[in-house]
C-alpha cells in the first residue's frame, strides 16, 4: 500500500450541486454538468493501476453509482467545513498505511490520467504537489504527510487559497511543485465546450 487517490464528490442531487452555476443555467442543467464531470473523472481514473482509489461522498453512500465495484472504495467525508474534511481525509488515509495521498476534485474537465501519474511521481522528490485552478483554488492536492497548518484557518472558495497554501508550505520549509493550471467549472463562464450540454 503506497499510493491512494481520493476523489471528493458531492452526491449528485438536484439543487445541491454546482449551486453557483445553477444561478444562471438552472438546477437541472447544473446537475447534468456535474454528472458529466463525475463520469469524466471516472473514465480518467478507471485505468490507473498500482493506486488504491477511494470515493468520499459528502452526504451518503448511494446503493448504485458510476464507480466500479472492486476498483473504488466508498467512504463518507467527515467534518463541518472543507478544512476539517481535508484534514480528516488525509489523516484517515495516512493512518491506513499509505505513503502518498492525492485528493482530486472532479470539477475540472481537463484532468488526464497522465497528470495524476505525474502528481504521484512528483511526490517522490517533493513534499507537496498541487494542481491550481484559474480562480485561485486547486483541483488536486497531494501530500506525503499531513501538515495541519496547511488547512487550518483557510477560507475555501476564495481566490487566495492556493497562494495561502504555498505561503504556508514555504514557512514550513516544504518543497512544493505545481501542475498545470486548469479551469474548474463553477460558473457559466467556465463551461467552455461543456456549454453544449445545456438545453
Amino acid at each position: 500500500m503506497q499510493n491512494a487517490l481520493i476523489i471528493l464528490v458531492k452526491n449528485p442531487v438536484l439543487g445541491k450541486v454546482k449551486t453557483r452555476l445553477a444561478k444562471t443555467v438552472g438546477d437541472v442543467n447544473a446537475l447534468k454538468i456535474y454528472q458529466h464531470l463525475l463520469r469524466n473523472t471516472q473514465e480518467v481514473t478507471a485505468e490507473l493501476t498500482n493506486i488504491d482509489k477511494f470515493i468520499f461522498y459528502d452526504e451518503y453512500i448511494p446503493a448504485n453509482d458510476i464507480w466500479n465495484d472492486g476498483e473504488y472504495e466508498r467512504e463518507l467525508q467527515k467534518g463541518n467545513n472543507l478544512s476539517e474534511k481535508f484534514i480528516n481525509v488525509f489523516n484517515d488515509t495516512f493512518q491506513k498505511g499509505y505513503e502518498k495521498v492525492i485528493v482530486l476534485m472532479p470539477d475540472c474537465p481537463n484532468i488526464k490520467d497522465v497528470l495524476i501519474k505525474k502528481a504521484f511521481n512528483e511526490l517522490n522528490d517533493n513534499d507537496i504537489v498541487i494542481g491550481p485552478t484559474t480562480d485561485g483554488g486547486f483541483y488536486l492536492l497531494g501530500l506525503k504527510k499531513l501538515h495541519l497548518s496547511l488547512f487550518e484557518n483557510k477560507e475555501y472558495s476564495t481566490p487566495t487559497v492556493t497562494e495561502e497554501l504555498k505561503t504556508e508550505a514555504k514557512n514550513l520549509n516544504l518543497s512544493l511543485v505545481e501542475l498545470p493550471t486548469f479551469t474548474d467549472v463553477d460558473t457559466e463562464e467556465d463551461l467552455g465546450k461543456l456549454s453544449k450540454l445545456i438545453k
